[in-house]
């Protein structure tokens, strides 16, 4: 009997886990220190709690744990533990992607300085520029102009993005960077908030390419459709296929492939953000893992492809490539929930819409006793309905009418 394969699994949650669980590997599952909720890990799963950011810390965790049985990949679908992974794949001599290439999806200055070098045709480049003080805020709009974009080279979920609309902000802008650097905010710690990018303001309708890449070939899922906030840029509602023409989906895979091809990345999924401009996709950011906001359930449901398992089932060797784009069957939608401030009292209507058969996945993340801060920035959501329809447009309905059933009650 051929022994299981083995997996390191950096970080994430419950949901990953049952996901790399589907692989059959055996799993070496790292969390955070602070991660002690109870989980049910299911036979094969050894869960060790270490500070996986701390790069010496994994390092010999990694090591020791190999010398016993090796590890077959180390994989992770979360932001924070995407460098750790890809550092233990150097380490160990593992498959997966290496540390230089993923740190050029977790570093954005890093990103469009490697997109720059590689001038790639077809990929239109930004502006851009790291913040050093208030000064550097005012030479950036005058030498691009006004708006610009300010974010964390290193943050996520829109965390920390400003929009510099003339040179009399540029004082306040500068203020706010220092507070977010000093944030309390319960998710700050797992990024590095040190360094910011200064980028060129594209105006535009906002899209994304979920794509899984086999051995150098991309191949696009789906291209999703976006909702932001104006106020603080957050993306609250995602829908697939995305309302574009076909002319434009084409040219978003074309840019993805090139993108990916840029930045050196060979295998797993990606999740990569562009505004729609007359001259063409434009690209934003993007991310070395699947989509959050249910991404990955709006895609099993709509193409029946879960790029989550291919994550972990990919690299094990496990998985088949897919050599061509998914067939769309109906639409999918979800929406972030949001609420007042508060402690929350009571939460009314889940069982209602978990009981509709148009229901793709509640991630509701409080309920009473939680305490709900003020929404800043997508970390402040407290989860997604989605819902699935005949198409783009009527899963959208369904999914704003689930969200409206759905009572948060906060004092």
């Amino acid at each position: 009997m051929t022994p299981a394969k083995r997996l390191l699994l950096v970080g994430g949650s419950a949901t990953h886990l049952s996901k790399a669980r589907a692989s059959g590997a055996d799993i070496l599952w790292v969390r955070l220190p602070e991660e002690t909720g109870p989980v049910d890990t299911g036979d094969g799963v050894e869960v060790v709690h270490a500070d996986y950011a701390d790069a010496e810390t994994l390092r010999r965790l990694a090591q020791e744990a190999h010398a016993v049985r090796p590890f077959d990949a180390a994989v992770s679908l979360t932001e924070p533990g995407l460098d750790p992974a890809a550092r233990v794949n150097d380490q160990l001599g593992l498959a997966g992607t290496g540390f230089e290439v993923a740190h050029r999806f977790t570093d954005k200055y890093l990103m469009r300085r490697r997109l720059a070098e590689a001038a790639a045709p077809g990929i239109r480049l930004v502006a851009c520029a790291l913040v050093e003080d208030e000064r550097s805020l005012r030479d950036f709009g005058a030498a691009h102009g006004y708006p610009f974009i300010v974010k964390p080279t290193c943050g996520t979920a829109s965390f920390g993005v400003l929009k510099v609309d003339g040179p009399e902000l540029t004082a306040a802008a500068w203020a706010e960077i220092g507070r977010l650097r000093a944030s309390d905010h319960p998710l700050v710690h797992a990024y590095d908030l040190g360094e910011f990018i200064m980028e060129e303001y594209i105006d535009g309708p906002l899209c994304s390419a979920e794509a899984f890449s086999f051995d150098g070939h991309h191949v696009v899922a789906t291209v999703t459709e976006a909702i932001t906030e104006e106020s603080n840029h957050v993306h609250v509602g995602h829908a697939i296929p995305a309302r574009v023409s076909p002319a434009v989906e084409a040219d978003v895979v074309r840019v993805t492939g090139a993108v990916l091809d840029a930045l050196g990345y060979r295998d797993g999924a990606t999740h990569t953000e562009f505004k729609l401009t007359p001259e063409g996709p434009v690209l934003i950011e993007t991310q070395a893992r699947v989509g959050g906001a249910l991404l990955n359930q709006l895609i099993s449901t709509v193409y029946g492809l879960d790029l989550q398992e291919l994550a972990f089932s990919w690299p094990l060797g496990v998985a088949r490539a897919v050599s061509e784009r998914p067939k769309p069957r109906g639409g999918a939608a979800s929406w972030l929930i949001v609420t007042e401030p508060g402690k929350v009292r009571e939460v009314r209507g889940l069982d209602e819409i978990l009981a509709k058969p148009d229901t793709v996945g509640v991630d509701l993340w409080v309920g009473p006793g939680d305490v709900v801060r003020s929404f800043d920035g997508q970390w402040d959501g407290l989860g997604h309905v989605a819902s699935k329809g005949d198409d783009t447009t009527d899963a959208i309905e369904r999914c704003r009418r689930s969200l409206a059933e759905l009572r948060i009650l906060t004092d």
